[in-house]
């Protein structure tokens, strides 16, 4: 597996779970891990388009993010939160970008 100093990981923790994605983080072994999650305001994950049904089979796979579970995951793999900003979108739910430094 390559190693890299930065790992960017926008909206795919949800699709490989939390313990797969300390797994890749400890195999590329990167400073600084940045993670973008959604956060869903009790709606479906997926926004109402004319597009919905081209993601049915996504449910099959999609892990809803908590950001406080992300925090801990993180932590358990020697990370810290550094720094949170947080996006929200028109149709009630919102981004969250942390990321994490390697505690050394």
């Amino acid at each position: 597996m390559p190693k890299a100093d930065l790992l960017v990981a926008n909206l795919l923790v949800e699709y490989i779970g939390y313990e797969c994605f300390q797994n890749v983080v400890n195999a590329v072994a990167p400073k600084c891990v940045s993670c973008i999650i959604q956060i869903n305001d009790g709606s479906s994950f997926v926004s109402d388009s004319p597009y919905l049904h081209a993601f049915d089979c996504l449910e099959e796979v999609h892990h809803q993010m908590e950001e406080d579970a992300l925090v801990k995951c993180m932590s358990e793999i020697g990370y810290r939160k550094a720094e949170r900003l947080e996006q929200y979108l028109p149709n009630g739910k919102k981004f969250v970008r942390i990321d994490f430094l390697k505690c050394i």
